[in-house]
């Protein structure tokens, strides 16, 4: 009997709860599990290959149904507006009171209804111009034949992109041009729309299986054989020459792993391939939706085995729960043979939890020969050494703090003194270029030179609001912005007609931020003063917005705004919209927008954390 004292608890009340834990869980493996697993894995791939060739034939439909509603509405709409345009042309014809007001304004209902740009040419001299934002390009109608419409296709490598109608008639001595996108009419239905909501329908009957990638792709089907022997991720697609995934999928890339070109384009039908993705062993669905001489359209879904293994478990779960049912047993078992010994545990346990939340002067006052009694002992000593320590651990906590303060007090004011010194030198940098500025009579270096004076002003602006500001890492965007701005006014001498209007939210911004926002209004401000605005004048608007961890950073004016047939931003060659460009798209990594409607607005968009 004393020996079984000496006896660990714990190896006591575990060998009790292992003997019975192990022969039922024993015999719930042996028996039922394996056959379980086999049967529910084969079933969730079956489950996922009729959802596969489901989606196959519903897309199939779709797409084979949009096709000819697109034609029928394509021919429907070039009809009618033969038929307007023919109306126009009778009234012009027998009745002289139809003068060019009333065409013009005929023409104007037309382009409202229809996506067309419409352009009324006389005599080689435009009278009017009706632009459409779906018309994303101009043309050259000089070549086309008058009442005959021509197709233009947009279409680069395999992504379907848009197609244009063009037709020409005239009406008495005027030429009417129009430009109109293939999708004539809003109301058309999005063949893509309805695409994507059968493919998400019918991956939704399977996400409790796997959490697989969905992709509709068009693949080139004039590869090379070598190129056909290709990994698929590792095949050039420059321009999307070889492959392009639809918009409709959740992929951007093909998730293909070790499947070659080959192996999507030979398959007839529907095909379940084995195959490793990430390193890991992956089950693909590939279905052939329609192959013509130019393109294979295919449907793909891409899981790893380890999803389906995991949702075999589902069932096996059921017999977990009885296993845990006769553990639960097995603990009541024990609780009634070794209840002496689980109250002791309950004590120390209990002693420890309340130690925890600081009480240090409890003790479990637990005797004993055995491991538990040991263990009482032991610990209410160690309790007894930590009260001890505690009453020499405030008094030295508060002096690390003390020393912890003083050197952040002293660490602060270098910085701060940091930034006084660089303010200091780009001060006197800009000094140095105005006194250079001065003594050149080079008007075209002089306003090169002004053009750096104020973007090293703009720099120099920035360290002075944080030398004054108490959080030395950011500063106020609002008085920042409009010091800057007001400054711009002041070394540019911009006259009343020119006014500059700031609305910028109240917020404290990195310098990381900051800084870049900055150069941005210098450039845009200065370019806006410079070339936008005639005699008359006009207004420059300033505005920073904070939405989502999203800035907004927005420049607009009302003066001349850009060229029509400027090149993209980014290969200008410029300094002024080089640096814009590189500012916003490399150095915050956002995008930028601009529109020339009423003059010119840049938007400039990134994200911000606070």
């Amino acid at each position: 009997m004393a020996r079984f004292k000496t006896i660990p608890v714990s190896l006591k009340v575990g060998i009790a709860f292992l003997l019975i834990g192990l022969f039922l869980l024993s015999m719930i493996f042996m028996l039922f599990i394996p056959n379980i697993q086999h049967e529910q894995y084969q079933k969730a791939l079956s489950q996922t290959d009729q959802i596969v060739r489901l989606t196959k034939h519903q897309i199939l439909l779709v797409v084979d149904y949009f096709r000819e509603y697109r034609t029928f509405e394509k021919d429907k709409s070039k009809r009618e507006i033969e038929n307007a345009l023919e109306k126009m042309n009778m009234h012009a014809t027998i009745d002289e009171a139809y003068h060019l007001e009333a065409l013009k304004k005929d023409l104007e209902a037309l382009h409202v209804r229809f996506n067309c740009s419409i352009t009324l040419v006389k005599n080689g001299e435009n009278e009017l111009f009706l632009p459409h934002e779906t018309v994303k390009r101009a043309f050259d109608f000089t070549p086309l034949s008058f009442n005959t419409w021509e197709t233009v296709d947009d279409t680069k490598g395999m992504c379907q992109n848009s197609s244009y109608a063009l037709y020409k008639t005239t009406i008495k001595a005027h030429e009417i041009q129009l430009s109109c996108n293939t999708v004539f009419e809003e109301g058309y239905k999005d063949i893509e729309k309805d695409v994507k909501k059968v493919v998400q329908d019918g991956f939704s009957l399977s996400e409790h299986l796997h959490k697989g990638k969905v992709y509709l792709m068009w693949i080139n089907a004039h590869l090379s054989e070598e190129e056909r022997n290709e990994r698929m991720d590792s095949l050039e697609n420059v321009n999307n020459q070889n492959y392009c995934i639809s918009k409709i999928s959740n992929v951007r890339l093909p998730p293909t792993g070790a499947l070659h070109v080959k192996d999507l384009l030979d398959v007839n039908g529907t095909t379940m391939l084995a195959h490793t993705l990430d390193n890991q062993p992956t089950l693909s669905w590939i279905s052939n939706i329609y192959t013509n001489d130019k393109e294979a359209f295919v449907f793909v879904l891409s899981a790893y085995e380890k999803d389906f293994q995991e949702e075999v478990q589902t069932p096996v779960m059921k017999l977990v729960l009885i296993s845990i049912a006769a553990l639960l047993v097995s603990i009541v078992l024990g609780f009634l043979l070794f209840r002496k010994w689980i109250h002791t545990i309950e004590i120390l346990s209990y002693t420890a939890r309340k130690i925890c939340l600081g009480q240090f002067n409890l003790r479990s006052h637990i005797k004993g020969n055995d491991d538990i009694g040991i263990l009482g002992e032991a610990f209410d000593s160690m309790l007894d050494s930590i009260e001890d320590n505690l009453k020499h651990l405030d008094h030295k906590v508060q002096e690390r703090t003390h020393e912890l303060e003083a050197s952040l007090n002293i660490k602060e004011t270098l910085l701060k003194e940091i930034h006084h010194r660089v303010k200091n030198n780009l001060a006197l940098t800009i000094n140095f270029i105005k006194l250079q500025r001065f003594k050149i009579d080079n008007a075209q270096i002089q306003a090169v030179l002004g053009d750096i004076e104020n973007r090293i002003y703009t720099m120099a602006l920035l360290h002075t609001k944080l030398y004054e500001s108490e959080n030395l890492d950011s500063i106020d965007l609002q008085k920042y912005i409009e010091e800057l701005v007001a400054d711009i006014a002041q070394s540019y001498k911009i006259s009343e007609k020119i006014r500059l209007h700031v609305n910028v939210e109240q917020r404290f911004l990195n310098i990381d931020y900051a800084l870049p926002c900055g150069l941005l209004i210098n450039e845009c401000v200065t370019n806006a003063i410079k070339h936008a605005f005639d005699e008359k004048g006009g207004e420059i608007q300033i505005s920073f917005t904070y939405k989502a961890e999203t800035c907004t950073l927005m420049i607009c004016d009302n003066g001349k705004g850009l060229p029509t047939s400027m090149p993209p931003l980014a290969t200008l060659k410029t300094l002024g919209l080089q640096l814009i460009h590189t500012i916003v798209t490399k150095q915050l990594g956002g995008s930028i927008d601009q529109s020339n409607e009423n003059g010119l607005t840049w938007i400039m968009t990134f994200k911000c954390p606070y």
